[in-house]
């Protein structure tokens, strides 16, 4: 499968939920992929993307540190898969010849990813699959969407799709 190299473009505020988002842009096209994140992983990466050093390690860099010490490093981070409109993500790490692949909610992946430097890909299935949904967002009404997006949750399995 196809994968796309991504960067993290912005993090806003959806006007009508307040909801956090992430936005991840293809570097070789226009292509964007919003995912809805929690709050605390939100000013996570934010910390990240504005070069902020906080006096204690928060959890990803603790993550990090550990990951160093023991000699393992993030190789990548693939936004696997959008099921149920959840986005699912995998974090591959490699230690000499050994390599794993860690399952992982798409924000803390990104948030380890920006604290390690490793390079971000989204397969390029999640983005057709994500327009397909953003398409019949475009459609409903606004009450109908709002209703919708009151009623997602931000859970364990990953990041919403909005």
């Amino acid at each position: 499968m196809t994968l796309c190299r991504v960067e993290v473009a912005s993090i806003y505020l959806d006007e009508s939920t307040g909801s956090p988002i992430v936005v991840l842009k293809d570097t070789a096209s226009d292509n964007v992929l919003p995912i809805l994140i929690a709050p605390l992983e939100a000013s996570l990466i934010a910390i990240e993307l504005e070069g902020k050093r906080p006096a204690r390690p928060l959890t990803h860099d603790l993550i990090a540190s550990i990951l160093a010490a023991l000699q393992w490093s993030v190789e990548s981070v693939v936004v696997e898969d959008l099921r149920n409109n959840i986005f699912y993500a995998k974090i591959t790490l490699v230690s000499g010849e050994t390599r794993l692949e860690i399952d992982s909610r798409p924000s803390d992946a990104i948030a380890l990813s920006l604290r390690t430097r490793s390079p971000i890909f989204v397969r390029k299935k999640v983005f057709a699959l994500a327009m397909g949904i953003e398409q019949a967002v475009k459609k409903m009404d606004e009450e109908t969407l709002r209703e919708m997006l009151e009623d997602m949750e931000i859970d364990d399995a990953g990041g919403k799709m909005m």
